[in-house]
C-alpha cells in the first residue's frame, strides 16, 4: 500500500519505485504531481528532464522551477538549488514515476495492446464493440482518440506519452473500465512510453514500410515492434502467421502464442472468403470451432483484422457465436474503407491509407469490388519518409484506372515538390493521371469523371478533420468536402 496525503504522495514512497543512482539536495516531504512538459508543471510536482528528438528538457528546467516544481529527475546533474534525482534512463524513470503516482492503475483492469503498421485502429474498434456487447466496460486509446463511457478526447498521438497514459488509465479505472484496448505505436515502444505496462494480450497485425524517416531502415523498425513481444511484457501473443515478422515472433516465443492467418497454418483461420462492396463473409475456424461470419467491413485486409479480433475475443472466453453476432452489427471504422455515399451510380470511399502497403491493400480491395473504373485521389504528408512517395505513386498507377495526385498535409515542405515525388513513381507505369495541388479541386475533378459502376477512393487522411501547412491546421474533412461538392451540384 502506498501512503498518501490526500491526492499527494509522500516523496519517500515515490522514490522507492524509481531506479535512481543518487539524490542531490534536500528532498521534499511530498509531491503533488509528475510532468515532463514544463508548461504543465504545477506547484509541488516533479519535473522529468526528457531529451526528445526535437528539443531537450534541460532547456526548460528554469521554467519548471518557476512554476513550482519541488524536484527534478535527470540523467546528469545541473547547477540549480533544488532536489535532483539522478537516473540512468530518464524515460524509464518517467514510466516508473507515473505508475507509482497514479497508483499502478493497470492492476485494476486488463490491457489488450495492438502493434503493427496497418490495422491497429480497426482491430481496436472491432474489439471494443465485441467486448462491450459481452458485458465488459471498455476503454479505447488510439489514433482516433481516447474513449470510455460517454467520454471522448482527441489526441495527437497514436499512443499517449507516459504521463497522460497513466493518468488516463487511472481515470478509466475510477470510471469502472475493466478492459483497456490500446494501439501501441513503434515510436511509443522505442521512446519507452509503455514501459511498466503489462499486457494480458498483445496483438501483432503486420509490419510493412513506414516511418523510415525516424527508424532509418526496416530492420530497426521491425525489431522495435518485435521487442515488445516478450513474456516480460505480455501474457499472450496473438500474431499474424502470414507476416514474416509474425513468423519470427512465433519462432522466438513458441508458448503463449496464438496465430491467425489465411495462407499459412494458424490456430484461427478463414476459408471461403467472399468480398463485396457491402462487406466480407467467410467461414472461421477458431481453434477447431467453426462458424460462418459476416461483416460490414470491406477488403481482405479486414479479414485479417477480424481474425485477430476473433482470436483475442476467444482467448478472453467470449463464445464464437457471440463474436459472430457482434461482428455482423459493427459498422466500418470512420475513415477506414468508409463508404461516404453513392453518386451517379458510383461508390465513393475515404480511407486512411498513407503507407505503401496500406494503399496497396485498400486499392486491391476496391479493385475487386469495382465494376467499372477505379479512381484514386491521394497525396503524401510532408516532413515524413520521402522514399515511400514514389512507391505509392507506382502502386496507384498499377492498380487504378486513373489517379489524381494532390496535397495531403504538406507541413513545412513544398506541396508541389511532394506531388512531383509521387509522380516519379506513377509515370513509370501509367500516363493516366493528373496533378492538382488543391485537394478540394482534386476531389471535385474526380467526382465529375464518375459513371455507373465506378469506385472513387480518396485516400491518405481518413477521419482527419484538418490540413496542416506551415504549422497551421485548417479545417478539412474529406467526407464533408465530398458531400458539399455533391450537394452543390444537385447530387
Amino acid at each position: 500500500m502506498i501512503n498518501r496525503i490526500g491526492d499527494n504522495m509522500l516523496f519517500c514512497e515515490f522514490i522507492k519505485r524509481i531506479d535512481y543512482l543518487k539524490i542531490k539536495g534536500n528532498a521534499p516531504t511530498e509531491i503533488s504531481g509528475v510532468s515532463d512538459v514544463s508548461y504543465e508543471v504545477e506547484k509541488g510536482s516533479v519535473f522529468f528532464v526528457v531529451k526528445g528528438n526535437n528539443t531537450d528538457g534541460s532547456l526548460f528546467i528554469k521554467d519548471a522551477v518557476k512554476k513550482g516544481c519541488v524536484a527534478i529527475i535527470c540523467e546528469e546533474e545541473v547547477n540549480i538549488d533544488l532536489c535532483q534525482i539522478i537516473v540512468k534512463d530518464v524515460k524509464v524513470a518517467l514510466s516508473q514515476g507515473c505508475r507509482a503516482f497514479y497508483k499502478n492503475p493497470q492492476e485494476d483492469l486488463r490491457i489488450i495492446g495492438v502493434v503493427g503498421t496497418n490495422g491497429k485502429t480497426t482491430v481496436c474498434h472491432v474489439l471494443s464493440k465485441i467486448f462491450s456487447r459481452s458485458g465488459y466496460q471498455v476503454g479505447v486509446m488510439g489514433t482516433l482518440g481516447v474513449f470510455y463511457g460517454n467520454n471522448s478526447v482527441e489526441t495527437n498521438l497514436t499512443t499517449l506519452g507516459s504521463v497522460k497514459l497513466y493518468k488516463t488509465i487511472y481515470e478509466m479505472v475510477n470510471f469502472g473500465v475493466n478492459v483497456l484496448i490500446m494501439e501501441v505505436s513503434a515510436h511509443a515502444i522505442e521512446q519507452k512510453r509503455v514501459d511498466g505496462l503489462f499486457f494480458d494480450a498483445l496483438i501483432f497485425t503486420n509490419c510493412t514500410e513506414d516511418h523510415l524517416d525516424y527508424f532509418k531502415d526496416m530492420h530497426t523498425y521491425a525489431n522495435v515492434k518485435k521487442s515488445l513481444f516478450n513474456e516480460k511484457y505480455c501474457k499472450y501473443m496473438i500474431v499474424n502467421s502470414d507476416d514474416n515478422l509474425g513468423v519470427k515472433i512465433l519462432n522466438e516465443n513458441g508458448k503463449n502464442v496464438i496465430t491467425y492467418g489465411i495462407e499459412n497454418p494458424a490456430d484461427v483461420f478463414a476459408i471461403d472468403v467472399v468480398v463485396t462492396k457491402n462487406g466480407v463473409s467467410f467461414v472461421v475456424n477458431v481453434c477447431d470451432v467453426i462458424y460462418e461470419l459476416q461483416s460490414k467491413l470491406i477488403g481482405m485486409c479486414n479479414v485479417y483484422n477480424l481474425l485477430a479480433c476473433c482470436a483475442c475475443s476467444a482467448l478472453f472466453g467470449i463464445k464464437v457465436h457471440q463474436i459472430a453476432h457482434a461482428l455482423s452489427k459493427i459498422n466500418p471504422v470512420e475513415g477506414r474503407a468508409d463508404l461516404v455515399c453513392e453518386y451517379k451510380g458510383a461508390s465513393i470511399f475515404i480511407d486512411y491509407a498513407h503507407t505503401p502497403d496500406g494503399l496497396k491493400q485498400t486499392l486491391t480491395s476496391m479493385r475487386n469490388i469495382c465494376k467499372n473504373k477505379l479512381i484514386c485521389v491521394f497525396g503524401c504528408g510532408g516532413n515524413r519518409e520521402k522514399e515511400k512517395r514514389r512507391i505509392m505513386g507506382e502502386i496507384s498507377g498499377k492498380i487504378c484506372d486513373f489517379t489524381i495526385i494532390t496535397t495531403d498535409n504538406p507541413r513545412f515542405e513544398n506541396q508541389d515538390k511532394i506531388i512531383e515525388d509521387i509522380e516519379k513513381g506513377i509515370i513509370l507505369v501509367s500516363d493516366r493521371y493528373l496533378k492538382i495541388t488543391d485537394r478540394k479541386i482534386a476531389i471535385e475533378t474526380a467526382l465529375k469523371t464518375l459513371s455507373v459502376g465506378d469506385v472513387l477512393v480518396v485516400a491518405g487522411k481518413g477521419a482527419e478533420r484538418y490540413q496542416e501547412k506551415d504549422g497551421v491546421k485548417t479545417p478539412f474533412y474529406d467526407r464533408d468536402v465530398i458531400l458539399q461538392i455533391i450537394n452543390e451540384n444537385g447530387g
